[in-house]
């Protein structure tokens, strides 16, 4: 089974609808019969813990191999929830992280390592470009902190970096930013390919 956490948005769930409709976990979801779908935090972040113990709850309640999906502070919470997970002895077959951040300082020790119940993790993450950064110093959101960076135990974790904003590493690129959508489709991509090798039959679309 699948349990995606998708990023962070609005606090309505229908501005959060339109605005991570075509986003990439939004996408597998739509596509893997039979996934779990979590919208992710809102701007605060406050509901983090909370989504995280009910994608436990959905992990419980499914059969077979188990795979998390996250963007943004949803990868943070898809982490914080296979840690609730190993310690009721649950394993993890693959996680698929889309930039995992948070913005919340106290949350980074939950979250900057992957647990070792955690069997392959891929994570496409933004590339941290000064050239870029000064060209779009809001929309490539720099300023949150990068989380999942390391993998405990012998599991595999693939990683490749991308030059773009936030919102294209998640499947929401900026209309107005140069390369942008150049970039969510690389990032859809190679994305694709990590899910296939794993058994999801998905095509994501930048």
């Amino acid at each position: 089974m699948i349990v995606i956490i998708d990023g962070t948005g609005p606090d309505s769930d229908q501005d959060y609808a339109k605005e991570m409709g075509n986003s990439f976990p939004s996408q597998i979801n739509k596509q893997v019969v039979g996934s779990t779908y979590f919208r992710g935090p809102s701007l605060t972040g406050k509901e983090v813990s909370t989504i995280a113990d009910r994608a436990v709850g959905a992990a419980q309640g499914g059969s077979g191999s188990l795979m998390l999906v996250g963007y943004s502070r949803g990868g943070c919470t898809a982490i914080i929830a296979a840690k609730r997970l190993k310690a009721q002895g649950k394993r993890v077959k693959a996680m698929f992280l889309f930039d995992a951040v948070d913005m919340q300082t106290s949350e980074l020790g939950l979250s900057q390592t992957i647990p070792d119940n955690v069997d392959f993790v891929a994570h496409a993450r933004t590339a941290r470009s000064l050239a870029f950064w000064i060209r779009n110093p809001v929309k490539s959101r720099f300023y949150f902190y990068n989380t999942g960076r390391w993998l405990d135990g012998h599991g595999v974790l693939e990683e490749k970096k991308f030059t773009g904003t936030h919102g294209a590493a998640g499947g929401v690129p900026w209309a107005d930013v140069v390369g942008d959508r150049a970039c969510s489709l690389a990032v859809a991509d190679w994305m694709t390919g990590q899910l296939k090798a794993n058994g999801v039959d998905v095509t994501l679309k930048g």
